[in-house]
């Protein structure tokens, strides 16, 4: 896990003067209209937090959304979240008490969403319950130093962590949505690699993206729940992939390569490929079950940018009130849900 304090100030710096312009704004909760061009219109609503930029968003399947954003400058808080109703309306998140936390990564199932990093020494996991709209702290795994990436479907979870005293990262299963965790298995191939995704369509099969220190990436998949992996070959354009959800042996994805970004969708469990290509850069996607897909990122002005998927056909969304990049989305059943770093949005999938 990283904490580059430079870089960190120097990212709140941009947040804060970001944020006291987004203050200014009227907009109190998502709105959806037409605009004038005769896009669908999305207002966006300013973050809760001037202090903590906001990094990382889920909604589970009976639309609630989160958004959390934490930071390791000494500031006080450094950590935030809210959560949204099915409606799109924004409201404050208690969080637990925990020193120093760090969340990467998030994964959301039917009423539930896991939210996974670091604190000082440790993993570091969170429960948020859409029912009673509560964020707890529950048993992370033993052994490890940050968790990197998070795979649920229902009750059952896989995630990635780093292992402790410079260990290989470790791929571990739960059959009861986070509440206890399986054995650890090393996944020794990528010591030192950046984990970008992991996604499980089901306990079984799971796959795993990794750049390594040479930019290089590469995926892998498992047959048999992390004992084994093998390289799954990729067209040699990608140079990442990310945003990878799969159920059964349909998936969905982000990749990049020669500065484009694709939309790519497999229904042989990443074996084969069918793609299309976006017209802006993409920095997030997710999928409704009815497989429509939210794309987030910015255009080739680095003005925010925003796009429903139906199959082949892209709708830019008009965004007002939107200062900076969208960076994270997530989707439920019917809602889905995109972040800039000092801004929660609500989208309708039926726009």
């Amino acid at each position: 896990m990283r904490r580059d304090l430079p870089h960190a100030r120097a990212t709140l710096g941009f947040v804060l003067s970001l944020a006291l312009s987004a203050l200014v704004l009227s907009s109190c909760a998502s709105q959806h209209h037409q605009s004038v061009t005769g896009e669908p219109r999305v207002t966006g609503t300013p973050a809760r937090s001037i202090s903590v930029p906001l990094s990382s968003v889920g909604c589970t399947r009976n639309d609630a959304c989160i958004a959390v954003g934490t930071s390791s400058v000494n500031t006080s808080p450094d950590a935030v979240a809210e959560f949204a109703t099915p409606k799109g309306n924004w409201l404050t998140l208690s969080l637990p008490a925990v020193r120093s936390p760090l969340i990467d990564a998030v994964a959301c199932s039917g009423a539930q969403c896991l939210l996974g990093g670091s604190e000082p020494g440790s993993d570091l996991l969170w429960l948020f319950q859409a029912t009673g709209h509560a964020l707890s702290a529950v048993t992370a795994p033993a052994g490890g130093i940050g968790i990197d990436a998070l795979s649920c479907d229902l009750e059952d979870c896989a995630l990635v962590d780093t292992g402790a005293d410079g260990g290989p990262p470790r791929f571990i299963e739960s059959s009861d949505g986070g509440l206890t965790w399986g054995t650890p298995q090393a996944i020794a191939f990528a010591r030192g690699d950046a984990v970008t995704t992991l996604a499980c369509g089901t306990p079984a099969n799971c796959a795993l993206g990794v750049l390594s220190t040479g930019h290089e990436f590469s995926l892998f998949v498992t047959s048999d729940a992390g004992a084994t992996w093998s390289v799954q070959p990729t067209p040699s354009t990608w140079t990442t992939l990310t945003s990878l959800a799969c159920t059964k042996r349909r998936c969905v994805a982000l990749a990049q390569g020669g500065g484009a970004s694709t939309l790519v969708r497999s229904k042989t469990f990443t074996r084969t490929w069918t793609t299309l290509a976006l017209s802006s850069q993409a920095s997030a996607l997710a999928c409704t079950p009815s497989a429509t897909c939210l794309v987030a990122g910015e255009n080739a002005s680095a003005m925010p940018w925003l796009a429903l998927v139906r199959g082949r056909v892209v709708t830019d969304l008009d965004l007002r009130y939107v200062p900076t990049p969208l960076i994270a989305a997530a989707c439920g059943s019917q809602v889905c849900a995109t972040i800039g770093v000092t801004t929660v949005l609500s989208v309708p999938s039926s726009l």
